[in-house]
């Protein structure tokens, strides 16, 4: 007897096959995991609707700023392959300490007291929250279980935290379940963390094994009617795998002055401000 699948673990093997090879099929999907062919495809449409892959006559390919095999492009970007994995929060939340918490108080310092924000779990979203403490009013909106204890203690906050699949090593919620929950809310703000982030690219996530962390964030910055990105120099002119959004679709993104300015001169071209915090 085949193995079944849940439709979310359903469409993250799909995907892990289309990066391995490049492609894939209506028909392997369908005696592969044991589905229909209409299932097959309701499969291949919700990937391409996620910006994850492209639909083809009787299958799909992978998108081309996710191609693993390609190493060269025309901006001079890295010459490297996509990163395709990310270490665990615990240990990302060590790293480039001092950058992050100043990155973290010049973005609440863009938090008015009486504002709806919706911030994702990242390892500087995480100094974000830690310079909210002061704020007053806030209705906050996360899927970071993580942050749920530095949140709770903003004087008089609100705190929703979405449900759904728990990806522990992110310490997030991911899925359909966040996605649509993250959708209900009209939010003035978005504060949202990334791994990597370039000109031809836009910026992306690391995780290939959870596609739904990209999504979730996609949901996040439609959500918002002001999006900032939070970022250490570290993941300037880095691509990763899953494509989150273009640049055009980002207000502001938060850096610290370890990012050279030329790359910095060169986002802002392209229509989001970059705010840079220097270091104490």
């Amino acid at each position: 007897m085949s193995k079944s699948y849940y439709p979310e673990e359903r469409l993250k093997l799909i995907f892990k096959k289309i990066c391995d090879v490049g492609k894939i099929n209506v028909n392997y999907i369908s005696e592969e995991f044991n589905v229909s062919k209409s299932t097959a495809r309701m499969d291949l449409s919700e990937l391409a609707s996620r910006g994850l892959i492209i639909r083809t006559h009787g299958g799909a390919i992978l998108l081309d700023n996710n191609n693993i095999t390609e190493k060269k492009n025309s901006d001079k970007e890295s010459d490297e392959e996509p990163v395709t994995s990310n270490v665990a929060i615990t240990e990302r939340i060590k790293r480039n300490q001092k950058e992050k918490d100043a990155i973290g108080k010049l973005a609440a310092s863009f938090i008015n007291d009486g504002d709806t924000i919706m911030i994702d779990g990242g390892s500087t979203t995480q100094y974000v929250a830690k310079h909210l403490q002061n704020k007053q009013g806030l209705t906050i909106i996360t899927n970071s279980y993580r942050m749920l204890e530095q949140l709770e203690s903003i004087k008089d906050a609100t705190v929703y935290l979405a449900g759904g699949l728990i990806y522990s090593r992110n310490g997030i919620s991911v899925g359909e379940f966040a996605n649509d929950f993250v959708s209900y809310f009209n939010p003035q703000k978005v504060i949202i963390g990334i791994d990597g982030i370039s000109i031809k690219s836009g910026i992306t996530v690391a995780d290939a094994n959870i596609s739904t962390v990209a999504t979730i964030k996609q949901k996040m910055l439609e959500a918002g009617t002001e999006t900032f990105i939070v970022a250490d120099h570290s993941k300037f002119d880095r691509v990763c795998l899953l494509p989150v959004a273009p640049l055009s679709k980002v207000d502001c993104i938060i850096t610290d002055d370890g990012t050279p300015k030329e790359i910095i001169e060169q986002i802002s071209s392209f229509g989001p401000k970059v705010k840079v915090a220097i270091l104490e």
